[in-house]
């Protein structure tokens, strides 16, 4: 009798896997060298591998309690058309929302490709495509941007207000220069929320004679592109006095290399990282503005600001194509058009009045 399933959500741990699946992921990731080509998904980066370990770990979790007998199967025939659908359908019963589910039947569906890549897995590309078009749409993007000196003043203002004499909370001083720390400086430099929520002293933020340095290796960048930049030169006190009183007051007894420190001395991992800034963001400015959307802030400033300027995008977002500079450049030229034509019919406007008042004269 099949087990009930409860919190789909949890996996099934990698050393409890069948031995073929393990033997199949273990081949998938490995590394080529001369005489050996390498796996198919040997270029995912650390934080999708683990993703992926979790996404399949998760389906092997539903057949050990539904259909236990299929372990023993090799993993083509258990990943079967009508058990994949009654995966969907436990998925729906445990009022999941259509966007999680999509995301678990697309993920499952890249593993598969990956791990036995001689099988056609078209018909589970089907039902993954299918459950995408109940996904409920994004929100209109230009509607969440803010410019990004907005962002950047924010942040300023709320180290100002958290040093003078009527902060926010007595209690939350630290918290309050933190989390404007953290606003200005991904303002400043967008990088990705991984890198961004992991820097470490002297790995990452490193002194130099003049200010600091951020460097973030190749291997720990999603796109495999060495990021070194200098920190914007009015942010330099403001991190020496994070560093020298307000994260000491935050780390109290505990210990971290870290930049970012929770209230309890503890290091904030890059999704509570997240999580306060868009709820400042939220508190602050009435829109939720995550990590990634300062990205797309940044760049639609910049290309607003002067089109032509849209071309730094790429190295600043460390993108490794034009496509997504090119999105924000065609955006500030539609704007601009927009401008001009809104410009052009108020002119038109302002003639045919000036000409029925000389007409009425």
């Amino acid at each position: 009798m099949a087990k009930p399933v409860e919190l789909i959500q949890r996996a099934l741990p990698f050393n409890e896997w069948p031995a073929a699946d393990q033997q199949l992921w273990n081949k998938a990731i490995q590394d080529g060298d001369l005489f050996t080509d390498a796996g198919m998904a040997a270029h995912w980066r650390p934080t999708t591998r683990k993703t992926y370990t979790y996404s399949y770990g998760r389906w092997l979790r539903f057949i050990n309690c539904r259909y236990p007998a299929l372990l023993a199967q090799s993993p083509a025939d258990r990943l079967a058309r009508e058990i994949v659908l009654s995966y969907v359908e436990l998925l729906k019963e445990q009022q999941l929302n259509p966007t999680t589910i999509w995301g678990y039947v697309n993920e499952l569906n890249n593993v598969a490709y990956r791990l036995m890549p001689g099988t056609n897995w078209a018909w589970l590309r089907q039902i993954a495509n299918r459950l995408h078009l109940v996904v409920r749409p994004r929100p209109n993007l230009e509607s969440q941007l803010v410019p990004v000196q907005s962002l950047f003043e924010l942040g300023i203002d709320l180290m100002k207000q958290s040093k003078s004499k009527k902060p926010r909370r007595s209690s939350s001083i630290h918290v309050d220069y933190r989390d404007g720390l953290m606003i200005a400086l991904l303002a400043s430099m967008p990088v990705r929320l991984q890198n961004f929520g992991n820097i470490i002293i002297d790995q990452h933020l490193k002194k130099t004679p003049g200010g600091y340095l951020l460097i973030f290796p190749e291997e720990e960048v999603k796109n495999r592109q060495h990021i070194e930049v200098e920190i914007y030169e009015p942010l330099i006190p403001l991190i020496e006095h994070y560093l020298a009183h307000h994260r000491p007051r935050l780390l109290g007894e505990g210990k971290t290399d870290y930049l970012w420190v929770s209230k309890i001395g503890k290091c904030l991992k890059p999704n509570h990282v997240s999580e306060r800034i868009t709820r400042v963001t939220q508190r602050e400015l009435g829109k939720p503005i995550t990590p990634h959307m300062f990205r797309h802030c940044a760049a639609t400033s910049i290309a607003e600001t002067s089109p032509e300027l849209a071309r730094i995008i790429r190295p600043l977002l460390a993108h490794t194509t034009t496509a997504t500079s090119e999105i924000y450049y065609n955006r500030a030229s539609v704007l601009k058009a927009s401008q001009s034509h809104i410009s052009t019919i108020q002119s038109i406007r302002e003639s045919i009045s000036k000409l029925n008042l000389e007409e009425v004269a």
